[in-house]
């Protein structure tokens, strides 16, 4: 039997502080190379601009199930890095001031939810390429917070000086200073397809391009400022227009000296741009001669998902060198480039914009395992164990707090349904009172169906609700189900959502593919959601999982218990009630076996986490 003792705890982890005194460990810049330890890397991998648009990383919780089904696939895959957003268009994040019109600081969840999905990134070997803002800053009819539009008066100010001062100051610098050196950030992105907001571009609202070229100045400048280690690039639209972020042309319109960039990323899609700016047609070296851009890493941050080879090539892309998805890889690679980043990790997806045709990102994840088995020495980052669960699935979601919701965003037209059912398995000590709730139109309407659905604790049920009457369910946006039973607690099996004949989700194929929290629903309310396989026993009238990992974590007063089955790496995090990281308690390898961490905090309730390859455990804990 092994023997265990409490682990030693530095002060640095017990504070949050970074493990690793290097940027993204090691990765540096070599001429128009990026290094990593030392040795030229390439990242193959993929976009998730967002899982929930706007709302990543602003007060609602991390979406930590569509987070990482795009981690862990695109790792899966062979790859080691992935594209995602932060503040987009500033319409829920940050925090801007109601009358200055300026930012004034982060919202309650920033912080947390981009050290969570660092940390789930570095457990796969994958980096994240973290990208500030996209080109809808200008765009003046968007939506903000539900029947709330986006603030342009906020959005135009942040490229005037004071603006940009608050952003620096009140949101950029305290959140780089978080982030610090984690081993799973890649760089800080300035912009998203920044030239889609001038002369050449397509926004409503139009800035000059020496504005941009100054703001991007000064962004950079501040990073490096706070934290010289740190990469910090931009995504350009087109590669024609690289040489607006040329190290002259920046330091020229902002002043900073430091205010450059470390190495470039560029789009290309070829219903809309010719071979000649085409970096799947030209090498890297090629490119940097042609447009007069410094001789910098190039990364190719944007392209399609399925090619533009045979059936995926359109009448919109004539006259347009055919290339396959793989052979985007191959030639990223084999020119010069410094990675390859395929749009996007969603599933399927009809958009005229990507040549009318249905696309997934399948063929890039192929695409990825072809090039990773050639060159895998030049991608990996490290070793990683992936589990691959399936059966009979079903969604097991944890209750903490009053009118907890659930919500799946699609769009169905459930015109010809008649019932809207699924079956329920109350494992709580509670009785449970479910309602089921549609958002419907493009006006997103809340429709609350007639109900509600009683199910009594340790009790099962199939929950059925008469949707004949709802004539808007032609076009169905989004699904809810609300548990607005007072006071409930503990966890809830979901299963075989159906709309008449229909299976919506059975939960048996993908383990990531789950319902996510409701808007303004916080950890407290909904500690957890996520797909539970194995072995299933009837008792007392209703299922219980045999989880292998059900006692694996423990908590008793101030010590945390965790049994592991081999060796793995984890990290265990202690989270206060509205989701702010309070102490990393411990980030590292651990042997097969039982352990103890001290949990060192101020009295109060608080939500322990462990993740880690076949871990994703997380217990409520209440110091006394």
């Amino acid at each position: 039997m092994k023997k265990f003792g409490f682990k030693a705890l530095s002060g640095a982890l017990l504070l949050g502080g970074a493990v690793s005194a290097f940027a993204a460990p090691g990765l540096t810049v070599s001429g128009t190379d990026l290094m990593y330890n030392g040795k030229k890397i390439f990242f193959s991998g993929t976009n998730l601009a967002w899982s929930d648009y706007n709302s990543d990383v602003g007060d609602s919780p991390l979406n930590e199930n569509a987070w990482r089904k795009a981690v862990e696939g695109t790792r899966a895959a062979g790859g080691n890095a992935i594209r995602w957003w932060l503040f987009n268009n500033m319409s829920q994040s940050p925090e801007i001031d109601q009358s200055t019109h300026l930012v004034s600081g982060l919202k309650a969840n920033t912080i947390a939810n981009m050290k969570k999905a660092l940390d789930i990134a570095e457990e796969y070997g994958v980096m994240v390429s973290m990208c500030l803002f996209s080109h809808n800053l200008m765009e003046p009819n968007q939506w903000g917070l539900y029947d709330d539009k986006l603030d342009i008066t906020a959005n135009t100010q942040l490229f005037e000086d004071a603006g940009t001062k608050a952003f620096i100051d009140n949101a950029l610098v305290p959140v780089v200073k978080a982030i610090g050196n984690h081993n799973a950030l890649m760089t800080w992105e300035v912009f998203n397809e920044p030239e889609g907001m001038t002369s050449v571009g397509w926004t409503t609202k139009k800035l000059d391009k020496a504005v941009l070229q100054k703001f991007t100045n000064k962004i950079a400048a501040a990073i490096h400022t706070t934290n010289p280690e740190l990469l910090v690039s931009t995504g350009s639209v087109n590669i024609q227009y690289q040489s607006w972020w040329n190290d002259s042309e920046l330091i020229a319109a902002g002043g900073e000296a430091n205010g450059t960039l470390d190495f470039f990323q560029t789009h290309y899609y070829p219903y809309y741009q010719n071979d000649a700016v085409s970096p799947f047609v030209n090498t890297a070296a090629q490119m940097a001669t042609t447009y007069k851009y410094d001789n910098k890493p190039m990364i190719i941050g944007e392209f399609p998902a399925s090619g533009w080879k045979g059936d995926t090539y359109t009448a919109s892309m004539a006259a347009k060198t055919q290339i396959s998805t793989e052979e985007c890889y191959r030639k990223a690679f084999d020119g010069g480039y410094a990675g390859a980043l395929a749009w996007q990790y969603i599933g399927d997806k009809t958009e005229s914009n990507f040549g009318g045709y249905t696309y997934t990102i399948d063929p890039a994840l192929d695409a990825m395992k072809a090039l990773a088995a050639t060159e895998e020495a030049s991608i990996k980052i490290k070793d990683v164990a992936i589990s691959q669960e399936g059966g009979d699935g079903k969604m097991a979601v944890t209750y903490g707090g009053d009118n907890a919701q659930i919500e799946y965003q699609k769009t169905w037209d459930l015109s010809k349904a008649n019932t809207f059912t699924f079956e329920v398995a109350n494992l709580g000590e509670s009785d449970a009172q479910l309602n089921l709730i549609f958002k419907l139109t493009d006006a997103w309407t809340w429709t609350e169906v007639e109900g509600p659905c009683e199910v009594a604790a340790g009790q099962s049920k199939t929950c059925s609700f008469d949707i004949s009457s709802y004539t808007d369910r032609n076009k169905t946006l989004s699904v809810v189900i609300a548990n607005y039973a007072a006071g409930y607690t503990g966890t809830i099996l979901y299963d075989n959502f159906k709309a008449g004949d229909q299976v919506l989700w059975d939960f048996n194929e993908d383990k990531y593919d789950a319902f996510s929290r409701g808007f303004e629903n916080t950890e407290e309310m909904i500690p957890e959601i996520k797909i539970v396989f194995g072995d299933f026993t009837t008792g007392l009238g209703c299922m219980r999982p045999k989880l292998a990992s059900a006692k694996a974590l423990q908590v008793n007063g101030g010590v945390l218990s965790l049994t592991v089955s081999r060796p793995t790496d984890v990290v265990a995090e202690l989270f206060d009630v509205t989701g702010h990281s309070v102490a990393n308690l411990y980030r590292g390898s651990l042997a097969a076996g039982t352990h103890r961490f001290r949990i060192d905090a101020a009295k109060g309730v608080y939500f322990v986490k462990v993740r880690g390859q076949g871990l994703d455990l997380t217990r409520k804990v209440i110091l006394k």
